[in-house]
């Protein structure tokens, strides 16, 4: 795991909204702007997203969904890894 939060590649730990990690972090491994990947909010809340990821949430172990032609997995220590979505 990375600690960097300003790394965009690879897991890693991050430190700000993960709807904005989550957005930026596409963008970067998919070489597109994030202004060019569709609204976040028609795949899932992204208020409910930041609110179950926030300091105060502990026990969640993981969360899984598609977005952007991307399988999206966090963990529950704000760890994201990505993968191509399968077809």
């Amino acid at each position: 795991m990375v600690e960097n939060p300003h790394s965009k590649t690879g897991d890693e730990t991050i430190q700000e909204s993960i709807t904005s990690a989550v957005v930026s972090r596409i963008a970067a491994s998919t070489g597109r702007d994030e202004t060019e990947l569709p609204p976040l909010y028609e795949t899932l809340d992204p208020d409910a997203l930041d609110e179950l990821f926030c300091s105060s949430t502990a026990n969640m172990a993981t969360l899984s969904f598609k977005y952007a032609g991307q399988q999206v997995t966090i963990h529950s220590d704000r760890t994201i890894h990505l993968a191509p979505q399968k077809a």
